[in-house]
């Protein structure tokens, strides 16, 4: 049995962890009677963890190391693994739309259809029409998640795409009520992806590569590109000025970076003139580089602010690193 995606919210419970596994990183929020109570960003060495009982292993491991105890677990799936898109369909039956829907992303699939798990959240239904937040990923991935969770001796709740885990966080913000369009930049380290959300609701990605590899590369130390600059990796590591040295070097890729989200932005306020975005919201793991929020807040037409200042309550309680992932958190919102 392949399990089910959620998109219409986590059954109430005591206690739950939000895992999402990146590219690079695994992060871990942990929520507890509806409070967020620790979050944990730890680098994957791809290198020895090889295959998936050696993930469990890690991700038990870094559960010890932090002492969270809880069972329960939602993984929030990556804007790469899963197809998220609002829909309109004609009103039938659940059984015609459980025929029909699979149908709605033949151009993202092709002819693969049955090798992915769908799954819908009603948003409005009319005499004449569904309006629908609908969602597809590879029933393989489904499968893996869940042994993946058998193996780490967790109890799968749920699997929630992550722009699924951002519009709860929106909605959290706004009371359920849901009147207001949103635009969110995760700067992400493999590519940048601006999220847009209509009243509340999700409606498009726009993914623009590269992402943000190249700067969390060099300030994380990367030996073999600080040699290139002639500068000294230990050096680079520890002092204020070396940190200012390579931010004038990546000085043109935080231009290009923001030029870029505003152009998104551009294009999207130009097909969508009625859109009422009055803020960009940032996240992601480029989200704590100061040097690129500084050069995105000069460049959009637009206020930009973190999107911790959406959901206060975690920002004050725990450290701002949970903006690096803020769909772990997102996914655990009722």
């Amino acid at each position: 049995m392949v399990y089910r995606i959620i998109l219409s919210g986590v059954h109430t419970m005591k206690n739950c962890l939000g895992i999402e596994i990146g590219h690079y990183r695994i992060k871990i929020a942990y929520m507890e009677r509806g409070e967020l109570k620790k979050y944990v960003s730890v680098r994957l060495d791809n290198d020895t963890l090889t295959d998936m009982k050696l993930y469990a292993e890690f991700i038990q491991d870094v559960l010890r190391e932090n002492n969270i105890r809880c069972k329960n677990v939602v993984f929030a799936l990556r804007q790469d693994d899963t197809y998220v898109k609002r829909c309109r369909l004609p009103l039938m039956t659940t059984d015609q739309l459980k025929l029909n829907l699979p149908y709605e992303f033949h151009d993202y699939i092709g002819e693969e259809l049955g090798a992915y798990q769908f799954d819908y959240a009603v948003i409005e239904r009319t005499e004449e029409q569904l309006d629908l937040l609908a969602a597809a990923c590879r029933k393989e991935l489904c499968g893996q998640l869940k042994k993946l969770a058998k193996l780490s001796h967790l109890k799968l709740v749920g699997l929630v795409p992550s722009v699924v885990g951002l519009e709860r966080i929106l909605e959290h913000m706004q009371n359920g009520e849901r009147d207001k369009d949103f635009a969110v930049v995760d700067l992400g380290t493999k590519a940048l992806r601006v999220h847009f959300f209509r009243k509340g609701i999700y409606d498009i990605t726009r993914t623009m590569e590269p992402g943000c590899e190249e700067i969390e590369r060099l300030h994380r130390g990367d030996r073999t590109r600080l040699d290139e600059l002639d500068m000294d990796a230990e050096d680079a590591f520890w002092t204020a000025q070396s940190e200012k040295a390579i931010d004038r070097h990546l000085q043109d890729r935080y231009q290009s970076i923001a030029v870029q989200v505003m152009r998104v932005l551009n294009f999207y306020s130009f097909n969508n003139a009625d859109n009422t975005i009055d803020t960009l919201y940032y996240c992601g793991g480029g989200a704590r580089y100061g040097a690129l929020i500084s050069e995105l807040a000069e460049t959009v037409e637009i206020p930009v602010k973190s999107i911790g200042e959406l959901l206060s309550e975690a920002e004050e309680n725990n450290s701002p690193e949970w903006v690096d992932s803020p769909q772990t958190v997102g996914v655990l919102l009722d």
